[in-house]
C-alpha cells in the first residue's frame, strides 16, 4: 500500500493511468513436498489475489477517483511478470517485504530482481513516513550513463516543487595503485576538488536552463558513493540513481551503489538503468 500511495501521487502529477498488478507463482507451490498444494489451496490463492487487487482499486478511488486504474492478475514468478509488464510502462513502482536485516537484504528479492531487469525505470518504496516536502537527491557519476537519472531527477523536482540536491561522489586511488591507473592521481587536494566541481557543472549544463524553476544544490564529496548518497537522502522525498550493473537472475549485479540504496534508503529510490527507455504512457 505504501507503493500504491506513491504511485497514485505520481499518476496525479503526470496525468497517467495506473495498472495494478498481482502475480502468484503457482509452480513454486506445486513443486516438492507440499501437502497444502490442493485444488482448494490454489483456488484460495486466486481468490486472495483478486481481493488484493479489488482492495487496491478501492484505495485508488478513495485517494483520487479521477485516476484511471485497471487490474491485472497474472500467474508466474512476480519479478518476471512485472518485468514483462514494464515493457509497456512509463514507470514501474514496487513495494518491499524484505525483512532479512542480518544480511542487509532489506528490499526484498522481487524488488531487487525487478530493478535489475525491468524495461522501465523502477521505484522501490520500502519505508513509511516519507516527507512530502523533502528534497529530491540525485547521484551523478563521472560517466555519461547518469544522464537519464539527471533528467528524471529534474522532472520529479519540478513537479514536486522540491529542491534538487545533485551529488557527485569521488575518491582518491591509494598511492600503491599508481601502477594500475597513474592518471587518477595526476590531481590531488583542492585541484582534484575543483576538477570534480567542474565535472558536476558539465553534467548539469543545460538541465537548469530547461527547468529554471528547480533550485539546485551541488555537492561533490569524497567517499563511498552509497554511503554519501544515503546520508544526503535521510530527509529526502525521493532518491534518484542510475545503474550500469548487468543483472543476473537475482539482481546481484545491479550495481553496488544502486543495490545498497534500495536496501537502506529511508525514502523511495528511483533507479534508471541505461537500457530502460521511456515507453508508451
Amino acid at each position: 500500500m505504501l507503493a500504491l500511495d506513491w504511485a497514485v501521487n505520481e499518476a496525479q502529477l503526470r496525468n497517467l493511468p495506473l495498472l495494478l498488478a498481482h502475480a502468484v507463482d503457482f509452480e513454486s507451490f506445486a513443486m516438492g513436498f507440499n501437502p497444502g498444494a490442493s485444488e482448494s489451496f490454489f483456488k484460495y490463492l486466486e481468490t486472495t489475489g483478486q481481493r488484493f487487487l479489488d482492495e487496491a482499486l478501492d484505495h485508488v478511488q478513495v485517494l483520487d477517483p479521477d485516476v484511471e486504474a485497471t487490474l491485472s492478475r497474472v500467474a508466474g514468478r512476480p519479478a518476471r511478470v512485472l518485468a514483462e509488464l514494464s515493457k509497456d510502462a512509463f514507470l514501474t513502482v514496487v513495494g518491499s517485504s524484505g525483512l532479512n536485516a542480518l544480511t542487509g537484504l532489506l528490499a526484498g528479492s522481487v524488488a531487487v530482481a525487478l530493478t535489475a531487469h525491468a524495461h522501465s525505470p523502477v521505484v522501490v518504496v520500502r519505508a513509511p513516513g516519507v516527507p512530502v516536502t523533502g528534497t529530491v537527491v540525485v547521484g551523478i557519476s563521472g560517466a555519461r550513463d547518469s544522464e537519464d537519472a539527471i533528467a528524471w531527477a529534474f522532472e520529479e523536482a519540478s513537479m514536486r516543487g522540491a529542491e534538487l540536491v545533485a551529488v557527485l561522489v569521488w575518491s582518491y586511488m591509494p598511492a600503491y595503485f599508481y601502477y594500475v591507473e597513474p592518471p587518477w592521481n595526476d590531481l590531488t587536494g583542492r585541484a582534484r576538488e575543483e576538477q570534480q566541481e567542474m565535472l558536476l557543472a558539465e553534467r548539469l549544463a543545460g538541465w537548469q536552463e530547461k527547468f529554471p524553476d528547480v533550485v539546485v544544490r551541488r555537492i561533490t564529496a569524497l567517499g563511498n558513493p552509497g554511503q554519501v548518497l544515503l546520508s544526503h537522502a535521510q530527509h529526502a522525498q525521493l532518491l534518484v540513481a542510475g545503474s550500469h550493473g548487468h543483472g543476473d537472475a537475482t539482481g546481484l549485479f545491479l550495481g553496488a551503489t544502486s543495490h545498497r540504496l534500495i536496501h537502506h534508503a529511508n525514502c523511495p529510490v528511483l533507479v534508471v538503468r541505461p537500457h530502460a527507455r521511456e515507453s508508451k504512457r
